[in-house]
């Protein structure tokens, strides 16, 4: 039963992790014919959305990390069918735990990859999603790992 107004619940992942040398780097994927970004599912139903971040993050990637905290919510249109929808992207920062990187070829991401902030915000293309990183950097100079 859709509302005219039921809006498309998604959660997506600042994944971070630390290099040997204390180095910061952030997770990036990139879909068939897409940019480099960073990895969005759907929330299911009943599922919460921190729940749902960890597990499209594992699906996407192969990676198993924890929600530090939530670094923003991004709002937009799409069209599905045709027909415009509302959607609201919820972003987390999460801390990679372990786990191989391994792309999800049913979801077309073609590369992954672990990049410095710089290298993430130079790839970046969109600016929505350059300022999740940009927010997940600042979160991440107060809570250390």
């Amino acid at each position: 039963m859709h509302h005219k107004n039921s809006h498309i619940k998604g959660v997506g992942g600042a994944v971070y992790r630390h290099t040997h040398d204390g180095q910061l780097e952030w997770l990036l994927i990139k879909k068939k014919h897409g940019f480099w970004t960073l990895p969005k599912g759907h929330v299911k139903s009943g599922e919460s959305y921190t729940t749902a971040a960890i597990r499209e993050v594992a699906e996407e990637t192969g990676i198993q990390g924890e929600v530090k905290t939530c670094v923003s919510q991004v709002d937009y249109h799409i069209y599905k069918n045709s027909k415009k929808r509302y959607k609201v992207v919820t972003y987390y920062l999460i801390h990679a735990l372990d786990g191989v990187l391994c792309p999800d070829h049913k979801e077309q991401i073609e590369q992954l990859g672990w990049f410095s902030t710089k290298e993430a915000l130079r790839r970046i293309q969109r600016d929505r999603v350059r300022a999740i990183v940009q927010q997940a950097v600042m979160l991440l100079s107060n809570v250390r790992d």
